[in-house]
């Protein structure tokens, strides 16, 4: 077994890791960030292809929830993680949901007054940027539709450089940014290295035994003065059950359920080139926000369905076809759950009543503004029915069944190690540090107390950077 030593030992190189990193090697420490996936370039495949889904996806993007409906979840396992796959879109969240989260789990500076700096350097550091090069089709569709039905409607900035990178620019994911960071300030980066069990004695954490990847990959062992877990919604509290820690672990398990509507227009309105559409309708949120998908060939494919008539056809005029979504501020509630003798965890979620209720009002929503924008057809996301061709008809969309017979799935995940002053009701304090521990720290998606109804890589980044100052003014 190879033995390594460092002060701090950050397992999970996604947003909150590579921010943990960067920032605490910057600040003069021993830093030491443990990735079980590739080291991997930006562009190593190109975006959404299957290629891709192979490099950089856990499980090549086939993760399901257990449950009465079950939900297609997607994780990046590679350094940079989620920020490497997602379509980089940047929010401040709505301050509201910041004042309940502090009111109702007794959150320190839990406000859009504590938490505005770390969001101006994020926004100033990772280039947030709206498009340089103009709305896609697909954008203005959804501009065209808001417009018509007097609906609020923004474009959504970008973690995104293009001074110096071409017209299209290049996504500012973490292997682009706070990695290089964190190298250039001296921190080691182990790719390929999965970390199967923390090392606990008493209230401390002492490090974590793990296995390189590949034929010549073995036994690895990490010693550490303080570690920091961001490994994901999913694996992060899957590592502290594993390693014998199950108060508040895993039980509160969120997200963002999300269904998916192919239309069909008389004009192109696909132009994959433009990656994800950037238009965002406002009307709705939190609870309910409609947007676009990328729509490559593969994935019109997809969410076109087995029923629709004349497939082929309507395949020949791909470029005539959008998919488009709706997603929810998810209600439901889930668990993740370590197997004995196996890799994988049991993720349940129940997708509520209220859940199909929001998919189902938003459904009705998205229909009305499709065509608005002069959508001819949408095929209906529920398996066996029809597609829909007149407006009359989307009430059908109101009544979603429960079960297999609708394709639920999420980017979103989050929850699963909530933050709270209460050891009764939360895993970790305010800033991320474990009840209990003297030098164990959680700083990923499974700090949020709940789901926050917006693209949550820009929070999580703030929320993570405040949380990084903490420790550093704790000694």
């Amino acid at each position: 077994m190879t033995t390594h030593r460092c002060e701090v030992l950050v397992i999970g190189s996604g947003p909150g890791g590579a921010t943990v990193a960067a920032l605490l090697a910057e600040a003069g420490r021993d830093v030491t960030l443990v990735e079980e996936g590739p080291d991997l370039r930006i562009d190593s495949a190109p975006s959404y292809s299957l290629a891709e889904m192979d490099q950089k996806y856990r499980n090549g993007g086939l993760n399901t929830t257990f449950g009465r409906t079950q939900v297609t979840y997607l994780e990046g396992r590679c350094v940079g993680g989620a920020s490497e796959i997602n379509a980089a879109l940047y929010h401040r969240p709505h301050p509201e949901t910041l004042a309940g989260w502090a009111r109702d789990h007794g959150i320190e500076q839990m406000s859009m007054e504590a938490l505005l700096p770390y969001f101006q350097d994020i926004e100033q550091q990772l280039h947030v940027h709206r498009r340089a090069e103009g709305l896609s089709p697909a954008s203005r569709r959804i501009v065209q539709g808001a417009q018509a039905l007097s609906w609020r409607h923004t474009e959504i900035e970008r973690f995104w450089r293009y001074q110096g990178e071409g017209p299209r620019g290049r996504r500012q994911s973490m292997s682009e940014t706070m990695v290089p960071r964190a190298r250039a300030a001296g921190a080691r980066v182990h790719a390929d290295t999965r970390i199967q069990r923390l090392l606990l004695r008493g209230r401390r954490v002492e490090g974590a035994v793990g296995r390189k990847a590949g034929p010549d990959g073995g036994r690895v062992r990490y010693q550490a003065d303080r570690v920091v877990l961001a490994a994901g919604a999913v694996q992060s509290p899957l590592l502290l059950r594993r390693s014998g820690l199950r108060r508040n672990v895993g039980d509160n398990l969120r997200l963002h359920p999300m269904i998916r509507i192919a239309a069909r227009f008389d004009q192109p309105v696909n132009d994959p080139s433009f990656g994800v559409p950037v238009q965002q309708v406002e009307e709705f949120k939190p609870e309910i926000t409609l947007g676009g998908s990328h729509s490559s060939q593969p994935h019109i494919a997809l969410w076109l369905g087995r029923q629709v008539p004349d497939r082929r056809a309507l395949m020949e005029r791909w470029d005539h076809i959008g998919v488009f979504y709706v997603a929810v501020q998810g209600q439901g509630r889930g668990t993740i759950r370590a197997l004995p003798l196996l890799d994988q965890p049991l993720v349940r979620y129940d997708l509520g009543a209220r859940d199909l209720e929001l998919l189902g009002t938003g459904l009705q929503h998205l229909g009305r503004l499709l065509f608005a924008a002069g959508a001819r057809q949408l095929m209906s996301p529920v398996e066996g029915r029809p597609p829909i061709e007149r407006p009359a008809d989307l009430g059908q969309l109101s009544d979603l069944p429960p079960g297999g017979a609708i394709a639920v799935s999420t980017i979103h995940l989050f929850s699963s190690l909530p933050m709270g002053q209460d050891p009764s009701k939360s895993a970790t304090d305010s800033y991320g540090k474990a009840h209990g521990f003297d030098n164990l720290w959680v700083q990923d998606a499974s700090l949020l107390p709940s789901s926050p109804g917006v693209n949550p890589q820009g929070l999580i980044m703030a929320i993570v950077r405040r949380n990084v100052a903490k420790m550093l003014s704790d000694g």
